[in-house]
């Protein structure tokens, strides 16, 4: 039986330095919009809650019509918040541990399987990736833990802002970015996974430069 029971995808941003005019996860790659690629790779979770904002409409539309029973949770002040406040908004009312993560990553199928796999209650986890891109998230580690991030001088890995965390993370309604929000929950234990952040037009060249990873002809229709 999975463990994960609970994931919230924060996908509630205006994707401004991409510059598509659209929320990320409805970018698509290959014929398959991310948020579908995200729902494929969280078919075993029982409760997905997606935090949405920006074109709320047009999220709540792609739900619609990918099928997939998940709970839409508002963010209305998108435009001032960050994606913590989403992280917070969609955990409420639940307890014990949850999967969080951005709505905006392409996943390597088997790597994150292999991640969710390895989530156990009471043991965080925070998923990283080699390093990839200039303005990253650079986790600082020591062992199998993460004992820091930091945004400058890059180091062999950054944060892909998936996390395995307790709902009492997130208890209070924060504005901080969420990395400066873990600082205080450090050490925390990290996972190597394969992933992409589309946060640039840099970052979708380099995505697409390796769409073989991320199994998107099975989703294509």
């Amino acid at each position: 039986m999975p463990t994960v029971k609970h994931a919230v995808i924060a996908a509630a941003g205006l994707g401004s330095r991409l510059g598509q005019g659209k929320p990320k996860c409805l970018v698509e790659v290959e014929g398959v919009k991310i948020l579908k690629h995200l729902l494929a790779q969280l078919s075993e979770v029982e409760d997905v809650r997606v935090i949405v904002g920006f074109e709320e409409k047009a999220v709540i539309s792609e739900l619609k019509q990918l099928g997939r029973d998940v709970i839409v949770v508002r963010n209305p002040n998108f435009r001032s918040t960050t994606t913590l406040h989403s992280y917070t908004l969609g955990c409420q009312h639940m307890s014990g541990d949850c999967l969080f993560m951005d709505g905006d990553l392409l996943l390597e199928p088997a790597s994150f399987a292999r991640f969710l796999a390895a989530c156990e209650p009471g043991a965080p986890k925070l998923a990283i990736t080699q390093t990839k891109t200039k303005d990253a998230v650079f986790a600082i580690t020591e062992g199998d833990q993460i004992v820091g991030f930091r945004r400058e001088e890059p180091t062999e890995y950054e944060w892909s802002n998936i996390a395995w965390l307790p709902v009492t993370t997130f208890d209070t309604i924060g504005n901080t970015p969420v990395y400066e929000h873990l600082k205080a929950y450090l050490p925390i234990i990290g996972h190597e996974i394969v992933s992409y952040e589309i946060d640039t037009a840099e970052d979708m060249r380099l995505a697409l430069s390796h769409t073989d990873l991320f199994d998107l002809k099975a989703l294509a229709s």
